[in-house]
């Protein structure tokens, strides 16, 4: 839940105005009173010069006060740097993009993640960036049709180009669940939930058909290797996945139907259809066509690379603001700094810097010379952050590099320019764009999330001092941690006030102590049992979702040669959902 004091959090512009007002107003009842003292602020009004030096004042008092209100921020920032890296980084604007294949596409084309980039009509003169989060093959397929009978839903496909099914290599087809939050939970609980029969057939033709095991349809989004947002390697991934989920649900909506090689048996020419048989009816609710579910598609975020300006040293200097190069540099933002190295001018020596906080100590070419980054509010783009480097030795002292430019490499994001983009904006291609298809964005562009700096930022590293493996299996330390990722609490309220009843849904946690045999061998862990009232979702694929990802955060927090295993409950209805026991992967201290 949204912090009051954070979220009437003052940027440097207001701070700016009172110390300007204050000197305007105030030093002129001043000066009324003591005119001996001073007199020549009364003449401020007709002297440009006098006004000129109060503005600079108040630029600087302003900025005195607002650090003041921090809180001592290098102290939280450094500490959380440390810790939670992830937690000071803005997460970044996210889209579900489209591939069409073009008549040239004869074949599978693998589309790998970061590598393929694609950009956005121009905003203010700039294209905004994004890269491709899953690996995928871009298939010569399309979705002709979709069809809910009964209790059986039959997705029909076509074969594009001319391409014969067997001599494609097809393994699996990855589904994206699309439409109104309604319509993509309900689908998403009857095929990870209710399928009783998958098979794939000729187009038309029951008695053609190849039957696939239940177990070949695989919800997509849990792996790390489908991770959206890039994490520091001294993160816990756990809280990723949390923070993925709370921002942008729809990287869930994928569905693999692994298993495909087997419809090669069949004669297929250029359609055919999977079709799912359920267990039960779905929702009278559940309305689908053929834009229900789509192919060929991915998450994209909105990072890239990017070199910083040159940094000349300067011995009077004790920090430097990180620019990203190139016209318009305010419509990019720093989103991580990658590597920092200098450059003695004259010659083409270069000498590499460690992150103070790294395990590279003496190891820099540069003898004992760090650096570290720090943030601040931007005091041009409101909700933007500008990044600071400064250089220190081992004892954390501040040091000066000897005479030398310091360059960086960054990833970087384009501010609030992507809150301007719209469905289909996404769909300029780049050098790294598969050239076989035409692209665009089918969902809405989220907005970019920036984590509020003031002093709340103490609280939240505290919570997370306090979590460990035995806290977390009660409900307010449960609901405590899910509230610390729920960050539409910083930009969208509904959709924060959605992911509140979902945490708010759950009533009770208890956690038993178990063992079990594992490859022959008993190991301890812990059954943690939630029970839930389900009227706070959306529906039933809503709370299953939730409850995934509970399962997902709860067995990465478990350690190795441990276990848990997730019992949902429902406070209402009484059904009991069980998840299979999850070995742990966090390492014991």
């Amino acid at each position: 839940m949204g912090n009051s004091k954070e979220d009437k959090k003052r940027n440097f512009n207001d701070y700016y105005q009172d110390e300007l007002f204050f000197l305007r107003e105030m030093g002129k009842e001043f000066a009324e009173s003591h005119p001996a003292l001073a007199h020549y602020i009364l003449e401020a009004g007709s002297d440009p010069d006098v006004e000129r030096l109060l503005e600079g004042f108040a630029f600087l008092t302003g900025r005195i006060r607002q650090k003041l209100d921090d809180e001592l921020p290098e102290l939280t920032h450094t500490v959380m740097s440390m810790l939670c890296p992830h937690y000071l980084r803005p997460i970044p604007a996210m889209s579900i993009i489209e591939f069409e294949p073009q008549r040239t596409l004869r074949g599978k084309y693998p589309v790998p993640k970061i590598k393929t980039e694609v950009e956005s009509s121009p905003v203010s003169n700039t294209k905004c960036r994004f890269r491709t989060c899953y690996d995928f093959d871009l298939l010569p397929l399309s979705v002709e049709d979709v069809i809910l009978e009964g209790q059986q839903l039959r997705i029909l496909f076509k074969v594009l180009n001319g391409v014969q099914l067997p001599a494609l290599g097809l393994d699996k087809i990855r589904l994206n669940l699309h439409g109104e939050p309604v319509i993509q939970y309900e689908l998403y609980n009857m095929l990870c939930r209710y399928v009783q029969r998958l098979s794939v057939r000729v187009t038309g033709q029951s008695d053609q058909e190849v039957v696939l095991d239940r177990k070949n349809i695989r919800p997509v989004g849990f792996d790390e290797s489908e991770a959206v947002l890039p994490y520091p390697s001294n993160s816990f991934v756990g809280y990723r996945v949390l923070q993925e989920y709370f921002t942008f649900p729809d990287k869930f909506m994928f569905i693999d139907i692994t298993g495909m090689e087997n419809a090669n048996k069949l004669a297929i020419q250029d359609a055919f259809e999977i079709v799912f048989q359920f267990s039960k009816r779905p929702l009278d609710s559940l309305r689908v066509s053929k834009d229900s579910i789509h192919i060929n598609c991915t998450p994209v975020i909105n990072l890239f690379s990017r070199s910083s300006e040159p940094i000349r040293v300067d011995k009077e200097r004790t920090e430097y603001r990180i620019r990203p190069e190139g016209p318009n540099s305010n419509h990019y933002e720093v989103y991580s700094v990658d590597r920092v190295f200098g450059l003695v001018p004259g010659t083409a020596q270069q000498y590499e810097y460690n992150p103070f906080y790294s395990f590279g100590h003496r190891l820099s070419e540069r003898g004992n010379i760090y650096y570290q980054t720090f943030l601040r509010d931007s005091v041009i783009s409101e909700n933007t952050t500008e990044t600071y480097i400064s250089f220190i030795d081992a004892d954390q002292s501040t040091v000066s590099p000897t005479t030398e430019i310091i360059s960086a490499e960054l990833t970087c994001i384009n501010r609030q320019l992507t809150e301007q983009l719209r469905l289909g904006d996404i769909r300029i291609p780049t050098s790294n764009s598969p050239e076989v298809a035409r692209f665009r964005n089918i969902t809405n562009v989220t907005p970019t999330i920036h984590t509020q700096l003031g002093g709340s930022l103490h609280w939240k590293l505290i919570s997370h001092l306090t979590l460990n493996r035995l806290s977390i299996a009660t409900k307010s330390a449960l609901q405590g941690v899910l509230s610390l990722y729920n960050f539409q609490s910083l930009s969208n309220r509904g959709s924060a006030m959605e992911n509140e009843k979902r945490i708010n849904s759950i009533v009770n946690v208890n956690s038993i102590q178990t063992d079990r045999l594992y490859k022959g061998a008993p190991i301890r862990g812990t059954q943690i049992q939630v029970e839930i009232q389900e009227n706070q979702f959306v529906g039933d694929g809503d709370m299953y979702l939730f409850c995934s990802v509970l399962n997902e955060f709860l067995s990465l927090y478990s350690m190795i040669n441990s276990f848990t295993q997730l019992v949902v409950k429902g406070a209402g209805s009484g059904e009991v959902l069980t998840w299979p026991m999850r070995i742990g992967k966090q390492a014991i201290l």
